[in-house]
């Protein structure tokens, strides 16, 4: 049962406990299954590449695909964001329509949903540069779309923010709205279009913010929408280009902070430095030495750590010192309250220092640094709580469990010039034991690959990928209904003889433990795994 709503979740809308710090290339076991097996074994088969989709020239940026019968006609269906474009692929490779209007190019995952609550068929959205887009099951504009926001929208998820049954689509922007002594970037549009009441919610009032709301751009899916508070209704949780955060509810309502930062009233005005004491008082002696969080190209999340029933603020990081005069710190994992108190497991966030590169784009080639993302997901059933999975800036895959200690990593380049988006989760041999995928991406050919680990982060399969590789998160889905599951690549250019989406077979898998199986989660792109959904 777990496992069909995990799957539906996706449609619709643990780590080893051995504590090693390194897989040693299988020597030590991965833990017990996390999910319910499905007559598999322990065997994961190498990808087997079906075919190529697509002949174009469109270049990828960070949009991951999404897997979804689009028209209710019981064959799914492949969208892929490529340039200014999203191409909508039937399985076996024909074209089934593109969308026209967007006039630059589409940074985020498309948003597949049912905005307008029509239930037979699911609707297509996207952002391109300042404006957002929103499709039909074949195509076409919905009413009241394009809408416009502050150039250019990174970030775009869907999430019924009032609680009226219609969903909400929410977008943050790199440039910043200033009015009434107040800076946005956050926009929020219901399904016909309108904008969401409260919103832009920092210049329109509605934040209820003071002098001490620190906001700027957000450059890299900087969203994570869920019900936080327990209300039903869900709230926003956004990252930006500085050491400060936002949480806004669906009225646009800025969440107060707790009493222990020093003159701050809003969780908007609190800076997240890594010593706790120093982030209550918001300010150090020596800001030469002192680390804090910059949250440039954080893709947060939202899931229940502590066991409580709610859903906490989990947000990936970079650090630099307090002075901004050494970005290279390496990266921090934090977890956090709606009151921006940190819980009790967390007063230290994970902070793995090593830097090898990620942080920094490569100028002249349309190649970006790493999103600081972090995916969510049961793999150790020993462990209390979800584990956490993110790449580092040591060219390092990391698992943490849900009390902030790191249970292994998995080097998978030593090359300053190979980065990778993030993870998707999912068993891939239908026994329970969940994998973790993830694509690598270069700005040089021939150095990217795709690659499987299991759940205690031993490596079972590299394989190589065309040009330089692919910067979006893939996409795992039953994709052709043989009930072997596939996984979807898209290649940052198109490679001579295969186009632009590669899809690969994993022979004798099923679609019985999805965990985290696209960029941000699942097709609303909310980042959201919520209490229900986790096994304990």
């Amino acid at each position: 049962m777990r496992a069909a709503i995990l799957t539906l979740l996706f449609v619709a809308s643990g780590c080893s406990g051995n504590d090693k710090q390194e897989s040693p290339g299988g020597e030590i076991p991965p833990p017990a299954p996390a999910c319910d097996e499905a007559g598999g074994s322990s065997e994961v088969a190498t990808p087997l590449l079906l075919r190529g989709l697509g002949g174009g020239w469109e270049e990828a940026w960070l949009g991951s695909p999404a897997v979804a019968d689009l028209d209710a006609d019981g064959q799914m269906e492949i969208a892929v964001a490529r340039g200014n474009v999203v191409k909508v692929f039937r399985p076996g490779g024909t074209l089934a329509f593109e969308t026209s209007g967007c006039e630059g190019r589409i940074w985020s995952s498309p948003v597949v949903a049912n905005l307008d609550s029509d239930k037979a068929t699911l609707e297509l959205a996207v952002a391109c540069r300042g404006a957002i887009w929103a499709y039909d099951s074949e195509g076409v504009p919905l009413p009241g779309f394009p809408v416009q926001g502050m150039d250019e929208l990174r970030s775009l998820a869907a999430g019924d923010l009032d609680g009226d049954g219609h969903l909400e689509l929410v977008a943050v922007s790199t440039s910043r709205l200033e009015a009434n002594d107040q800076i946005d970037i956050l926009y929020a549009f219901r399904h016909d279009g309108s904008a969401q009441p409260g919103f832009p919610p920092n210049t329109s009032g509605a934040a209820g913010c003071d002098e001490a709301c620190y906001v700027t751009g957000g450059y890299d899916q900087n969203l994570a929408l869920g019900d936080i508070d327990g209300d039903t209704d869900e709230e926003i949780f956004a990252t930006q280009d500085n050491a400060y955060l936002s949480l806004h509810d669906g009225d646009g309502r800025a969440f107060d902070c707790a009493s222990i930062f020093a003159g701050r009233t809003k969780f908007q005005g609190v800076r997240f430095m890594l010593d706790y004491t120093l982030a209550q008082q918001g300010w150090a002696e020596d800001e030469e030495a002192a680390n804090q969080a910059h949250f440039t190209n954080s893709a947060p999340a939202l899931a229940d750590l502590d066991g409580d029933g709610m859903l906490d603020l989990v947000v990936l990081s970079s650090v630099q010192n307090a002075a901004q005069s050494d970005r290279e710190r390496g990266v921090a994992l934090w977890a956090l309250r709606p009151d921006a108190t940190r819980l009790s497991d967390w007063i230290s966030p994970l902070h793995i220092p090593p830097f090898l590169s990620g942080l920094w784009d490569f100028e002249g080639t349309n190649v970006v640094g790493a999103t600081n993302q972090v995916s969510v997901a049961e793999i150790d059933p020993e462990q209390d709580g979800p584990e956490l999975v993110f790449a580092g800036f040591d060219g390092r895959i990391h698992c943490s469990s849900a009390q902030g200690k790191e249970l292994w990593s998995h080097e998978y380049t030593t090359d300053a010039h190979v980065l990778t988006g993030g993870v998707a989760i999912a068993d891939l041999s239908a026994n329970g034991a969940p994998e973790i995928v993830f694509n690598t991406y270069s700005t040089d050919e021939g150095k990217s690959a795709l690659f499987i680990l299991d759940s205690g982060g031993n490596e079972l399969h590299s394989v190589p990928l065309p040009g330089r590789g692919a910067m979006p998160v893939p996409t795992i889905a039953d994709v052709d209904g043989d009930e072997d599951l596939d996984i979807v690549i898209s290649l940052k250019d198109p490679a001579d003889g295969l186009g632009e989406v590669l899809l690969y077979e994993v022979p004798s898998s099923k679609p019985n433990c999805l965990l985290w199986p696209t960029g941000r989660g699942n097709l609303r792109r909310s980042g959201a795994v919520y209490p229900s959904l986790q096994k304990r």
